[in-house]
């Protein structure tokens, strides 16, 4: 069951599918979500797809912003896989909750597997806890990463990325001079 607030939203939602590298499959994410909101008799009017970092802060993500105006304009709901897909950046997610809480009778936010209810204090909670936690996991990974880097270049197994390199996925697959 979908908990959206007390008063209960039956317009229509856009899709909103993120993913944070070149190489990720963002349609994939599209498509899942569509037949979810089919499923749970949602009516998908706009699907966004974004390859823009989560890290990245709000003020430079065009596509996301671009997006929450659309939605209050047209009086439209949101829907995402997870939570992370909103961002993974602590800075932003006081501000996209407030979006939410101001915005929620005309464009709620659905989560295909999590219950966002915004209207009392222990929904926020539990939205602030699921956020804390989306930020939390990458900058725990780039913590541990960075501790194997330097394991790996004191065995002188790791000599890094080439100098001025700026496209990663580019790096990863020609770095043995593999095509």
């Amino acid at each position: 069951m979908v908990l959206e607030s007390k008063k209960h939203y039956f317009g229509e939602y856009f899709v909103y599918a993120r993913v944070s590298s070149i190489d990720q499959n963002v349609k994939q994410q599209s498509k899942y979500v569509r037949e979810w909101a089919k499923k749970n008799d949602k009516q998908v009017v706009l699907a966004v797809l974004d390859k823009e970092s989560g890290r990245t802060p709000l003020v430079d993500r065009k596509a996301f912003k671009r997006l929450l105006s659309k939605a209050i304009k047209d009086k439209c709901g949101i829907i995402v896989l997870s939570l992370d897909r909103l961002t993974r950046n602590w800075d932003d997610v006081t501000f996209i909750e407030k979006h939410f809480r101001d915005n929620w009778d005309s464009s709620p936010l659905l989560v295909t597997n999590f219950a966002v209810d915004l209207s009392n204090a222990m929904g926020r909670f539990l939205f602030r806890v699921f956020m804390a936690q989306a930020c939390f996991m990458p900058e725990d990974m780039r913590e541990k990463q960075k501790i194997g880097i330097k394991r790996a270049q004191d065995e002188s197994k790791y000599k890094g990325r080439k100098p001025g390199s700026k496209n990663k996925a580019f790096y990863r697959r020609n770095r043995n001079g593999k095509k």
